[in-house]
């Protein structure tokens, strides 16, 4: 049986999601101006660190999803 994500964790999957769908169009944007303006122009590299920094968050928000295995149980001579 697999885990189950709880409410935390569904909404990191959800902001993980909308990160990436946040990325796509600003990658879009990222060649279009690399291809009308050139790598000189300082909005090229803002969009490209843009599209990074969007993957990022949703790499890791989707890591901070993911349901984690329940813990073994304490030993009591350890406390």
């Amino acid at each position: 049986m697999t885990p189950k994500r709880h409410l935390g964790q569904q909404f990191a999957l959800a902001t993980a999601i909308f990160c990436v769908v946040l990325a796509l169009p600003a990658f879009g944007l990222f060649v279009w101006l690399w291809i009308e303006r050139g790598l000189a122009d300082t909005w090229v590299p803002s969009t490209l660190a843009a599209v990074a920094f969007l993957g990022a968050c949703a790499g890791v928000l989707y890591v901070m999803s993911r349901p984690q295995p329940p813990l073994p149980p304490a030993d009591d001579r350890e406390a």
